[in-house]
């Protein structure tokens, strides 16, 4: 019959000594929308930035943040028809009055198509906007 002994420590390790970690693999750190897209961050703010030159809701000038109507949590991704260049307090505003944004298509809900969503401009009221051009679209207007 076999008997099981007790383990015995025989003395401490020497340092560097016991189990080597393998390298861990790096990962991209992308969500799986950006992975399913063929918009990178860099193009999209590009193609956002060649349409408009002022925030999309207020006209202003300066600077721009890049706003997602249809935010990353929820699967939007970079696509120029998910982008919206906003001024800072506009961008707040957006944030702080979701549900009045969504009125507006300033925010999108997350089950939807921000390209077939419209929001309001600034200057030309209600209009769509696609990932293949820099042009606006006006609601009932063809693409």
């Amino acid at each position: 019959m076999l008997r099981r002994t007790p383990l015995q420590r025989r003395g401490f390790l020497p340092r560097g000594a016991g189990l080597k970690r393998s390298p861990m693999k790096r990962t991209r750190g992308r969500t799986k929308a950006e992975r399913r897209s063929e918009w990178t961050e860099a193009n999209g703010r590009a193609r956002v930035a060649d349409r408009s030159k002022c925030c999309e809701k207020c006209g202003a000038g300066g600077v721009m943040h890049w706003h997602h109507r249809k935010r990353r949590s929820q699967g939007g991704t970079w696509a120029p028809s998910n982008g919206l260049r906003l001024c800072p307090p506009c961008h707040g505003w957006v944030h702080a009055n979701p549900d009045e944004a969504k009125e507006h298509g300033w925010l999108v809900d997350r089950d939807a198509d921000p390209a077939a969503v419209p929001f309001e401009h600034w200057q030309w009221g209600p209009v769509l906007i696609d990932d293949d051009t820099t042009d606006y679209h006006r609601k009932g207007e063809a693409a």
